[in-house]
């Protein structure tokens, strides 16, 4: 469905989307001024690649060669199209959307077909009030909650609530407003019956939101209030919103303290990270009840350089972390392992001891490595059998490090704690590193049309330095034409630059005038990212202004030696050698 949105209404929303604010849910962005750097969210990297220019609103990445503005960015991260990042950054900034007009015969109900992701947010927002709603009446649900040492405001700030007993509370309470059972089922909070109907998923539970990182609501976890209630946790079934393998539960809450730290802890459940949150320590994330992926790694790997998991003590606990720990491992990150006492899991033991000690016992943390063999000496002990099942069950750990240095001094590091002589380990590697050695590594340049070779050197400076000093764009227009640029790309992108000065005289409006996701948009974000110096940038114009024209009028004259042989008639040879003598002489000026 095309979906037509005034151009003011676009350019509004565009100026009062703060980009940096925008990606910044997603990457950790660091630098000041107009230019800022992080790692990229669309391809895996070590070193930032990923540039922001904020004033210019535009945002490229030299590795992957992604780029364009706040929208761009938003529909390739989101994966929706346009209109539904227009409608997300519309509700954010508070700009007002005209409503598509309803055609006649629309049905009240809101249907099933061409539901936006807005629409499903919208859907999922209103459930969470409605659940919240109902814990003050529900004496269980406030029983819950005080049980488990939550206050008021954190179940308020959380939007924790009830889910009631009846078969189709939900679905009642939506159609008044007129939102259909069809709709709640595309969000998974219903489910249909064998027989035909449908009924609420969610039922006598308390009821905990799912955030994505911009703090909207894209799903549920629900926990059974009875004993009996199978099973404990619900979910959410997976939609086009909710993706478990992605989600850090608290996240949204979290990032600006994790920034801050550099440091994220990741525990397993929603109550350990709500006692945590409440208590004062707010660099923490929750694994959702799911198993840790390397979506989770890739998304902390973009918000802090070292990340510590505090998992239960118990058997299971110490297993998910070893799980989580060979996930981490090829991201380049410093990753250590808090092993609680006995059977405490974040949440008992914060209750008990307190958030102070708590925190010490974070700064005691295991280094990942002693973690990962300390564990495995303990539950299998040292005999010679022993050793090389322990260097057997490592070894998918060991060719996961992509860092030789890092891949060395764990290497070291098993063969002392093992007590073996370090060469047999390295032996039992050496073959994988030579082959993973001489492997030519992916170069990502291959794998993604390196846009910046689409312009020539001169042209890119003469364009970066128009799009860093918009001030020069008048004196350059003095000496220099769309038809001065050789080619048609350079030619394209100098039109627009120049329209745009003189309709505002100011290049705001700039990103709003290049169509979407256009190769011309990717390329002037590469331009804008990374300002020209600012040092002497008025004689840099005239230098390039100067080459320009001598290209272009060599270009003219071997042009008119080519129609010169071919041509012959006399009237048009004379045109020919008059434009030709034309040309020689100016480009004679230029040299002089």
């Amino acid at each position: 469905m095309n979906e037509r949105f005034d151009d003011s209404v676009k350019e509004q929303i565009r100026m009062r989307a703060d980009i940096a604010s925008v990606v910044g849910r997603y990457v950790n962005l660091k630098g000041s001024g107009q230019t800022l750097k992080g790692l990229c969210p669309f391809h895996k990297e070590k070193t930032p690649s990923f540039h922001i220019n904020a004033d210019r609103g535009f945002y490229y990445c030299y590795g992957c060669n992604k780029g364009g503005d706040v929208f761009s960015f938003l529909q390739e991260i989101e994966k929706v199209d346009f209109p539904e990042a227009l409608r997300m950054l519309a509700d954010e900034t508070g700009v007002a959307l005209e409503p598509p007009r309803r055609q006649q015969n629309t049905p009240s109900l809101i249907t099933f077909k061409n539901t936006s992701k807005t629409e499903l947010i919208e859907i999922h927002a209103i459930a969470a009030q409605f659940y919240y709603n109902l814990v003050k009446n529900t004496p269980d649900a406030v029983q819950y909650f005080k049980s488990r040492g939550l206050k008021a405001e954190t179940v308020k700030e959380f939007c924790l609530g009830y889910a009631p007993s009846g078969w189709s509370a939900l679905i009642d309470y939506m159609q008044s407003k007129n939102i259909g059972a069809d709709k709640l089922a595309e969000c998974g909070l219903v489910i249909k019956k064998e027989s035909g109907g449908l009924y609420d998923r969610f039922r006598n539970r308390v009821m905990f939101p799912l955030y994505n990182q911009s703090g909207r609501i894209i799903a549920f976890a629900g926990r059974g209030l009875n004993k009996e209630t199978q099973p404990k946790y619900l979910n959410s079934p997976e939609t086009a919103l909710y993706q478990k393998s992605g989600l850090l539960y608290g996240i949204h809450k979290s990032r600006q303290s994790i920034r801050d730290q550099g440091l994220l802890l990741i525990v397993e459940g929603y109550m350990d990270h709500l006692t945590l949150y409440q208590a004062g320590i707010r660099n923490v994330a929750a694994t959702s009840g799911t198993a840790f992926t390397s979506e989770h790694a890739s998304l902390i790997q973009r918000l802090a350089p070292k990340v510590t998991l505090v998992f239960d003590g118990d058997r299971a606990g110490l297993a998910a972390a070893q799980k989580a720990v060979f996930v981490l491992a090829p991201f380049n990150l410093q990753v250590s392992v808090l092993v609680l006492p006995g059977e405490d899991d974040p949440d008992s033991f914060v209750k008990r001891e307190g958030a102070e000690i708590f925190l010490e016992m974070i700064k005691s943390a295991k280094n990942s490595t002693v973690f990962l063999i300390d564990k495995l000496i303990s539950e299998q002990g040292d005999s010679p059998q022993a050793k090389r099942n322990i260097i057997e069950e490592l070894a998918p750990y060991v060719q996961s490090i992509k860092d030789p240095i890092v891949r060395d001094d764990f290497l070291i590091k098993l063969a002392s704690k093992l007590r073996v002589d370090s060469r047999h380990v390295f032996n039992r590697f050496s073959n994988e590193n030579s082959c993973s050695r001489n492997a030519q590594p992916i170069n990502i340049q291959q794998l993604n049309l390196n846009i910046k070779e689409k312009l020539g050197k001169l042209e890119e400076s003469f364009l970066r330095i128009l799009l860093t000093s918009p001030e020069l764009i008048s004196l350059a227009k003095r000496y220099v034409s769309p038809q001065t640029l050789t080619d048609s790309l350079s030619a394209n992108i100098y039109s627009i630059i120049v329209e745009t000065f003189d309709a505002s005289g100011n290049l705001d409006g700039l990103s709003g005038a290049l169509p979407d996701n256009s190769e011309i948009k990717r390329i002037i974000s590469m331009l804008t990212v990374k300002p020209a110096l600012k040092e002497n940038i008025n004689a840099e114009l005239e230098q390039k202004i100067i080459l320009l024209r001598r290209k272009s009028l060599m270009a003219e004259l071997r042009q008119l030696r080519e129609k010169l042989d071919a041509e012959s008639g006399e009237a048009e040879k004379l045109q020919l050698l008059q434009r030709h003598r034309e040309c020689t002489a100016q480009l004679k000026e230029l040299d002089e």
